[in-house]
């Protein structure tokens, strides 16, 4: 009789740590901040030892509220330094303006250049570029914390890498000179921090290949895992104005198609640039949705140029495309540990839906918080939200969580908590991702609610038994990893894997 007892208790206990299925209401149409995703304004200078600044003095309260932007496209002209060092006051000016950014609660797309217009195609040299960037990398390492992306720039005016006299002709993406720029960028630019390049060519000439980045060589600090993509032609015709292009085709599909499975995991984003053309804007401004969901892109420039970016507004396209643009997590359902003991372990499974055009990219933390009060505890979950793919995918934590010794009993409310990974911006919730829930985000401190609480007891189970087996995905997801075979079908490329199995841009299986 006593076993029987002592077996229906333990029964009891283990019954007791596995709570029921919560499920949550998705919030699909507020548009609302995250950090490293949206809409973006531009800011700049020809930059002067009297005039240092591009941000500082450029910002208020009010900056990109409307839009609720959280990315400032900054643009530093170098066109009085192109023989000479960086003056110290240039360099402590870009200092100020990152910090002044980080006043603010934003990040930058960054970009350096010689010349601003058509007329004056005489950039730096190679040489030069070279020390500048020598001179810039402490200064882009301490501040990267808000550095989303750094755009290759440097190279031609604008840094778009066109119009210019010292690296060739405009056709040509990839030369001696152009190489030199791209390997002092690699080596220059902070290793956990994407370089976007202009033409996607520049990636096929540097490696001498065209086959996209496979899944599992994806976020491993690379030079070709670090190589990402602008594209300021977002649009226009000819195939984005060379974005597209091969040596063959003005618009070459399996250019498209390289991209489109590329920026599963390295960053897209840029501007459209119809400036002067109604004709062609009315035409095409449409296409925007499905061109972002396709190229996974996580940041567009508001206002440039406005035939296009008006017409969004006045269509409801635009806040389409500010809910969409970049990530957008939102949780479906959870399965928690109802109790756990201090020093034991706890279970975790949450089922989460992206409904972005693109993932995240740069390094970010998850933590499960446990919160009783003022005392809270943000224990670390070994979850990668740069995995968790875009357009409607599912992807899921499940793993078991060690509840610290140290932890006090008591009852805990839980939520999900994905802050900066950078020491010197993590405690601001303005940095942290909030998830597209109804109800769960609280943003005086970053966290998302979990509508559960963990009880921890000392009589509670040191292990909670098996993790439920869990469906990670809604569809199909092709294996990155796998060597595709490009098909363009009725004008629509598709990716064909060894298995016979065909997926479209978006990643739905077709057959």
């Amino acid at each position: 009789m006593k076993k029987i007892v002592c077996l229906f208790l333990s029964l009891l206990s283990l019954l007791a740590v596995q709570a029921a299925v919560i499920t949550y209401v998705p919030d699909n149409t507020t548009v609302f901040r995250n950090p490293e995703r949206g809409f973006t304004e531009e800011m700049s200078r020809k930059v002067s030892v009297n005039k240092p600044n591009v941000v500082k003095g450029n910002l208020s309260s009010t900056w990109g509220v409307r839009y609720n932007m959280t990315l400032a496209v900054v643009l530093y002209n170098f066109n009085y330094f192109k023989a000479q060092d960086l003056p110290d006051q240039v360099l402590a000016g870009f200092d100020e303006d990152m910090q002044e950014l980080r006043n603010y609660g934003l990040k930058c797309v960054l970009r350096f250049a010689y010349t601003e217009s058509e007329s004056d195609k005489v950039d730096a040299t190679p040489d030069w570029v070279e020390r500048h960037l020598q001179q810039l990398a402490p200064h882009l390492e301490s501040n990267k914390d808000v550095i989303y992306v750094v755009e290759a720039g440097f190279v031609g005016v604008w840094g778009e890498w066109y119009y210019t006299t010292n690296y060739g002709n405009e056709t040509q993406h990839l030369n001696p000179n152009r190489r030199r720029v791209v390997d002092a960028l690699m080596l220059r630019v902070p290793a956990d921090r994407f370089v976007l390049f202009r033409y996607p060519t520049t990636k096929f000439d540097y490696f001498g290949s065209e086959e996209p980045l496979p899944a599992d060589s994806a976020f491993t600090g690379t030079t070709r895992a670090r190589m990402g993509y602008h594209n300021d032609a977002f649009l226009h015709n000819w195939g984005n104005m060379g974005t597209y292009a091969s040596d063959d085709l003005d618009d070459d599909p399996a250019v498209r198609q390289f991209i489109a499975t590329e920026t599963l995991y390295t960053p897209n984003g840029g501007e459209t640039n119809i400036d002067d053309d109604n004709a062609l804007a009315e035409s095409r401004y449409t296409l925007a949705p499905s061109e972002m969901a396709t190229y996974h892109w996580s940041f567009c420039g508001s206002s440039y140029a406005t035939p296009v970016t008006s017409r969004w507004r006045n269509s409801g396209l635009f806040d389409t495309l500010n809910v969409h643009m970049g990530y957008r997590y939102n949780l479906i359902d959870a399965q928690l540990s109802d109790s756990a003991a201090p020093g034991g372990k706890a279970n975790v499974t949450i089922r989460l839906r992206n409904d972005g055009y693109a993932p995240i990219y740069n390094e970010r933390h998850v933590f499960l918080t446990l919160k009783n009060g003022n005392t809270s505890y943000s224990l670390p979950l070994t979850a990668d939200p740069r995995r968790w793919l875009p357009n409607g995918f599912v992807s899921a934590i499940n793993e078991q969580l060690d509840i610290p010794a140290s932890v006090p009993e008591g009852t805990y409310h839980l939520y999900l908590y994905l802050p900066d990974i950078s020491e010197q911006i993590m405690n601001d919730p303005r940095y942290a991702v909030r998830l597209a829930n109804q109800g769960v985000w609280d943003a005086e401190t970053g966290l998302n609610d979990l509508g559960a609480t963990l009880v921890v007891n000392a009589s509670a189970p040191l292990n909670p038994g098996e993790l439920p087996s869990v469906e990670t995905a809604l569809k199909s997801t092709p294996s990155a990893s796998s060597k595709v075979r490009k098909v363009l079908e009725n004008g629509a490329v598709s990716i064909l894997l060894p298995d016979g199995r065909k997926y479209n841009v978006l990643g739905q299986c077709l057959n």
